[in-house]
Formats: structure tokens, sequence, C-alpha cells
């Protein structure tokens, strides 16, 4: 059916968490499945998030961006494998979000100086790849698949503009394809965990419940968390619930919707 009743509504489990204790009856002792629906719509919202998130990183590094930064950029004359023009040149150009790009034609080129944590360092004979700690070296004629090259601010700009093109198009699908599997398998196994941990909290009550109504319990009771870090922390980019204070707040929703859980009745004739 494509229409939900409102008590049962996947999408509205996603608000009426935060403060609905009738959900204890008509949800978690009376309900169906395991909870993972709302789980799976808030991974598709967050993945849509992170994928429209991913439009905006790639303007730092628009073709009209990328001009503005290597204006200054000399012509680079590359014959067998090596710059061989500009001659003793060293230049960073910074494009945006930390990222840098460095021309180092110097003497002891290969020692890098002043490495940014996110950084291109070429040198005569070589590109390494900074991030972070970690170097990674590639000779230019590897690179380039080229012996002989001249490459000029006008070459970089027409370059960026088309892989700019392709990825405007693939990034954001891509980023939503491995996001929303992810998130909704960390979200699933959070929930699990929860469902398990329900029994200490259980053990010296009268509270009883199958496993399927604990693991609806443990994703109303997650389910608060998880959007408020949504809008607060994915949409609006301001703060997120820390692990600790995460923690203790689905713990205290898990304890409170075990209180208002009305006594079992013929569950064990079913």
């Amino acid at each position: 059916m494509l229409s939900c009743q409102l008590k049962t509504c996947s999408m509205s489990l996603l608000f009426r968490s935060f403060y609905d204790k009738y959900l204890a009856e008509s949800y978690i002792r009376s309900g169906h499945g395991i909870g993972f629906s709302p789980l799976f719509i808030l991974a598709v919202l967050s993945g849509l998030v992170y994928a429209i998130a991913s439009l905006f990183i790639l303007d730092a590094f628009m073709p009209e961006v990328i001009a503005e930064k290597i204006v200054d950029l000399p012509t680079i004359e590359i014959r067998d494998g090596q710059i061989v023009q500009p001659e003793n040149f060293f230049q960073r150009f910074a494009l945006g979000n930390g990222f840098h790009v460095t021309l180092d034609t110097t003497d002891n080129a290969e020692i890098i100086k002043n490495p940014s944590p996110n950084e291109i360092y070429i040198s005569k004979n070589g590109v390494q790849f900074v991030k972070g700690q970690k170097l990674e070296l590639m000779p230019l004629k590897k690179l380039l698949g080229a012996d002989n090259m001249t490459i000029t601010a006008q070459n970089i700009t027409d370059f960026v503009k088309q892989v700019s093109a392709r990825m405007a198009l693939l990034l954001p699908s891509l980023v939503f394809l491995i996001s929303v599997p992810l998130l909704f398998l960390k979200y699933c196994v959070l929930v699990y965990l929860l469902a398990l941990f329900s029994y200490v909290i259980t053990v010296f009550s009268k509270t009883r419940l199958h496993f399927e109504g604990r693991m609806r319990l443990a994703a109303v009771s997650a389910i608060p968390v998880l959007v408020f870090n949504f809008f607060f922390g994915h949409l609006f980019g301001l703060f997120s619930l820390g692990m600790v204070a995460g923690v203790i707040i689905t713990l205290v929703y898990l304890y409170f919707y075990i209180t208002q859980l009305p006594e079992e009745k013929t569950e064990e004739n079913k």
C-alpha cells in the first residue's frame, strides 16, 4: 500500500519518537517489523544531503576559481620527463578547502618545504601527493604519459572544465549510492546492539517483549539522536551530539519507552 496510517507511518516515526509515549503500545508492543523502515528513510535523507554537499565542494574547484588561483603560473616546459622551464622557481597555490599545489624547480626540490596536510608538490622530475603524513611519489613521465609537454594556465583551466563537468554529474550520484547503504548499515547495527542491551534493563522487571518488539523499541529510542544530528549536524551544519551525549540520551529514551509499555496480555497465547 502506498498510503500509511499515521500511527505506524515510518516517516512520522522520525518525529513522533521525540515525544509520543503512546508509541510504546501502538508501535513497540503491537506493531510489526523490526524498525528498519524509518532508519532507511533517514539514511536516504542523509544520503541526499551528502550528495548535495558534494556539489558545494566542487564549487571550490570550478574552472573560474582555478583560473584565478593560478593566474601567476608560468608556462611549464617538460623535456625527457623533467621540467626545464621555469628554472629555480618556487610558488605555492592555494586552491581552497586547505588544498595546495606547489611548483618547486629549485635545487633539492625532492625535500618538501613546509608541506600542508593536503598538497600536490611538483618538483623537476616528479609529483608528490601529500595526504596528512603520507607521501606518494610519481614520476612526471608516468603521470603525464609523455616525455615532452608544455603546460600553461589555460591548459589547466580547460582540463578542469572537462573534469568539473563530468564530476558534477557523477559525484553526487556516487556519493548518494555509497552513503545510503553505509549509513543504513550503521543505523541497523546500532539498533541491533541497543535491542540486545534492552535485556539488561528489563532483566529485573516484569516487562516481557519479543525480540522484534525490542528491535522496534531500540529503533524509536535511537531515532531522536539520529534525527537531531541529521538536522543540526548534516543539514544545517551547526553541531552534532557527541558520542557520550548521544548514548546517554538514547538510553534515557530506551528507559522511558520501557516504562510506558503496557502489560503483556495475550502475546504468549498468539
